[in-house]
């Protein structure tokens, strides 16, 4: 569907996996309605025990109802999206205008199909975050291998070839990357998509790393979704 702005930029379908993220939602839905332009909201709301819906519907998105697990949501969230691209964020992310005015530079080149944001954790104090960033810049742009926390964008036509997320347990987010890898022209910009520290922090800094390279080889070495998230918890 080629709906564009008045601007002719391209209208861009936000769509934002949740469940129970009423305090992420109330700080990043008024972030992306005060974007210019301003992108389609689309929260794919999975069974939520708190207002995660109503929130959402009185801060101005659309609400999508999914099956629970990220997949699912992720899908049913482009089913609703009437956007000529499709952008993919965590609910915990903040994006700013800089970096939506760098993902419309990026559009401009009409052979560009998809791609993600520079993993950022802006605002954090440490040592350890800027290693963090360091490490996944790397995987990022030597293996070609971002995260979903980066921010994954598609134009429709790419989504329709490339197909949906999986109902996957865990690596779904590498796993369709990976065949859009293979199927359209991507690009990782230099332009940040900050994620929040939280998971990290819980988790520690170093064990974060070293487990999710963990998961990321055992994925590589064909070990099964539900095996890997048996590790990952």
């Amino acid at each position: 569907m080629g709906c564009h702005t008045s601007s002719e930029q391209p209208l861009v379908s936000v769509v934002i996996p949740a469940c129970n993220e009423v305090v992420n939602l109330r700080r990043l839905l008024p972030q992306l309605a005060a974007l210019d332009p301003r992108p389609e909201v689309i929260v794919a709301e999975a069974g939520s025990a708190d207002e995660t819906r109503s929130v959402a519907l009185a801060l101005g998105a659309l609400v999508a109802s999914s099956a629970p697990g990220r997949g699912p949501q992720l899908v049913a969230g482009a089913q609703l999206a009437q956007g000529a691209v499709l952008l993919f964020v965590h609910a915990d992310s903040s994006l700013c205008q800089s970096s939506w005015n760098a993902l419309h530079k990026a559009l401009a080149d009409p052979n560009l199909e998809g791609g993600a944001f520079r993993f950022s954790l802006e605002g954090t104090p440490g040592i350890w975050p800027r290693l963090y960033e360091f490490f996944v810049d790397l995987r990022s742009r030597w293996l070609g291998l971002p995260y979903g926390d980066q921010g994954y964008f598609a134009r429709r036509a790419a989504w329709e070839r490339v197909g949906p997320f999986l109902a996957i347990p865990i690596m779904e987010d590498v796993q369709w990357w990976t065949r859009l890898r293979r199927q359209a022209k991507v690009k990782i910009l230099p332009a940040p998509l900050v994620t929040s520290p939280r998971r990290f922090q819980r988790r520690g800094w170093l064990s974060s790393s070293v487990r999710n390279l963990s998961l990321l080889a055992a994925w590589k070495m064909g070990v099964s979704p539900e095996r890997i998230l048996s590790w990952y918890r």
